[in-house]
């Protein structure tokens, strides 16, 4: 075997003598030695020194941009990039003489297809090895399912009741009416009940008129004050006092990286209603400080909304962070629409994934009970 030869598979390695005698007579000789073997490899024939060269790399394979001029074109941070590649070999950079990743034209078009598919819903770990023809069909995929919802009617209520408020709650929204949004809110509040506001009516009006503002169904102004005036509104309820047991105690915040806080506004809600004092935090609160304010405040539990992405790859380890930071006995409890992107690391942490918020209210219940047998054998002692 010889150096042009090392790493081909059997049938393309020349044996040394031959290569060797090939070398050493004419040039025709070599000529016709390579063109019986030579269109099985990457080897060409230099002819003006009748010598076997490795071919060149198409100009697209080449790497030649770096790490900010990936990130610019796909869209997605450096970060990502590197925990795409780390983690699930999404692309293999080379490096440049400086220890620079470089990347080429098909590593860039590669991560772009997996942003758009992990926009869609994917994960990244089931298409980080797919080639860039079966991304391409993903994506076509994906982009055709995406259309047909578009032109799909976006869920209402069905329930009699609440769905004239659901209504009302339109009206006001399309006619940019905070008070008159506010007044129907609180005759729903009266006449549902809590519970059932934070449900069956805000959940899939918070749904629709997200959903109708990307469809361009509604003005981005108008889903900006349905958003302000249903944050205003849950928060609210979330610091009221009247019905709320202190000795019941819930963390409720956001972690770092998920800035959509109505979900997590929802459950500190849903909290004080059920009989716990709720402590809202507001969005992306640092692990350190979780922990301090559920040390601090001797809560029971942290509760999470995670809404998007559903693939952020810093997510796992936050989680993770803070499970190994706080007691044992405190329960982490998250909920979003996010939160199926996260199943192992939450299985991992034995955390408590709730859908709805009569699911955190069982969960709650649940906790409840130990607690409360726990004061009252201190309050006989």
């Amino acid at each position: 075997m010889t150096k042009h030869s090392k790493g081909l598979p059997h049938y393309q390695q020349l044996q040394a003598p031959l290569l060797m005698n090939c070398l050493v007579h004419t040039g025709d000789i070599v000529l016709l030695l390579f063109q019986k073997y030579g269109h099985r490899s990457n080897i060409k024939l230099d002819k003006r020194q009748t010598r076997p060269v490795f071919a060149m790399k198409n100009e697209h394979e080449l790497p030649k941009h770096p790490i900010q001029v990936v990130s610019r074109r796909t869209g997605l941070s450096s970060d990502v990039i590197r925990a795409w590649e780390r983690r699930y070999a999404a692309v293999e950079p080379q490096r440049a003489n400086n220890g620079r990743r470089l990347y080429s034209d098909i590593d860039i078009e590669k991560l772009g297809l997996l942003r758009r598919a992990t926009s869609a819903g994917r994960r990244i770990g089931d298409i980080a090895s797919e080639t860039l023809e079966q991304l391409y069909a993903l994506v076509e995929t994906d982009d055709q399912a995406a259309a047909h919802a578009r032109n799909l009617p976006s869920e209402r209520p069905n329930t009699g009741s609440v769905m004239e408020y659901f209504e009302e709650c339109l009206d006001a929204v399309h006619n940019l009416s905070p008070n008159t949004l506010r007044t129907s809110l609180n005759n729903a509040a009266k006449n549902l009940g809590i519970p059932f506001l934070l449900e069956d009516l805000l959940r899939p009006l918070m749904a629709y008129i997200r959903d109708e503002c990307r469809r361009g169904n509604m003005r981005i102004a108008q889903e900006r004050l349905a958003t302000s005036v249903l944050r205003s509104y849950m928060g609210a309820m979330a610091i009221s006092e009247g019905t709320a047991d202190l000795r019941y105690k819930l963390v409720v915040s956001t972690p770092v990286g998920q800035s959509y806080d109505l979900i997590a506004l929802r459950m500190a809600a849903a909290a004080q209603s059920y009989g716990w004092g709720p402590i809202y935090l507001g969005t992306e609160l640092p692990v350190e400080e979780l922990v301090y304010t559920a040390e601090q405040t001797k809560a029971q539990a942290i509760a999470l909304g995670i809404a998007r992405p559903n693939d952020d790859p810093h997510l796992p380890n936050i989680l993770r962070t803070l499970r190994s930071k706080i007691d044992a006995s405190t329960r982490i409890i998250v909920c979003g629409d996010a939160v199926s992107g996260y199943t192992e690391v939450i299985q991992e942490i034995n955390a408590i994934a709730v859908q709805t918020m009569g699911e955190l209210r069982m969960e709650l219940d649940r906790l409840r009970k130990p607690i409360a047998a726990f004061i009252e054998d201190n309050n006989k002692q």
